[in-house]
């Protein structure tokens, strides 16, 4: 518990910690003000996106989507930013140990993480509502029409994926070593599965001659949903949403149990092979 109040005490000391935070809240309050501002012209429109609980779709869609981006390029700094300070030369020094260390070191970025969805997602309603008046719309209140349980839901698997990316990200850093090396290979990764998804998405549709020609009948689910980044698609999709990507109608989602399953085994293997770099790297000085 030491060590981890250690890590917590040093995280609430980064401006990265606060950073991330303000810039996903600022996207939020830019797009919701420019809802509320131009509601006037389609005031059905900005109904169907603020009014509860549909409008914690439109809230997924930062906090759970844009908000893995921040995550992952958030844990990739944390974790390398040992490697570039030397603090593992201090750890070797005090005969702590590293894998201990490190698994510590991201249950505190974990905790961060989840804190900082909880103050996201209450923005988010906060400028749901602020939106509205701002438009004359009547949204109903967040716990209304089944909001509770669809609260519940976007905050638990959201958190769980976002969780599980931010692993991702904070396993790579501590492969390669490197602060800058891990967020821009986080990133890179992130982005380009999504990529990578899409075009054998296609491809599997345009060789097998289903999809398209049975009237968009969804297929799968196929191998690439189960990719580190793509399951947390699948566990989100059981939430709130505004709508997604073809994906969404071209494959059937991973079960929930399953994908739950999967994304647990991805953050549990990160941490490992993180832990596992950190035992197995020499430390020199």
């Amino acid at each position: 518990m030491r060590l981890l109040a250690a890590e917590m005490l040093k995280l609430r000391r980064r401006w990265a910690s606060y950073l991330v935070l303000a810039i996903l809240i600022g996207l939020m309050a830019l797009i919701y003000l420019l809802v509320g501002s131009t509601a006037g012209s389609d005031p059905t429109g900005a109904s169907t996106v603020l009014r509860f609980p549909n409008s914690y779709g439109f809230i997924n869609q930062f906090v759970f989507g844009l908000g893995s981006l921040l995550a992952v390029a958030y844990a990739a700094a944390i974790g390398g930013s040992d490697w570039n300070w030397g603090v593992f030369r201090v750890i070797v020094a005090r005969g702590e140990s590293r894998s201990r260390y490190v698994i510590i070191k991201f249950v505190a970025v974990a905790i961060f993480l989840v804190i900082g969805i909880l103050i996201a997602y209450a923005a988010g309603i906060a400028l749901t509502l602020l939106a509205a008046t701002m438009s004359g719309v009547s949204v109903g209140g967040p716990l209304s029409g089944g909001g509770g349980e669809d609260l519940a839901r976007s905050i638990g698997f959201g958190s769980l994926v976002v969780t599980e990316r931010a692993a991702l990200g904070f396993a790579v850093a501590m492969l390669l070593r490197s602060q800058l090396a891990g967020v821009v290979t986080g990133i890179v990764l992130f982005i380009g599965e999504q990529i990578l998804a899409t075009v054998i998405l296609f491809t599997t549709l345009s060789s097998s001659g289903t999809g398209f020609g049975e009237g968009l009948q969804p297929i799968g689910p196929e191998w690439f949903q189960f990719l580190p980044f793509s399951i947390g698609d699948s566990v989100l999709s059981q939430a709130p949403s505004i709508g997604g990507g073809p994906e969404t109608l071209l494959l059937n989602p991973v079960p929930l149990e399953l994908g739950i399953a999967v994304t647990v085994m991805y953050l549990l293997g990160s941490l490992a092979i993180g832990a596992l770099s950190a035992e197995r790297t020499q430390i020199s000085g």
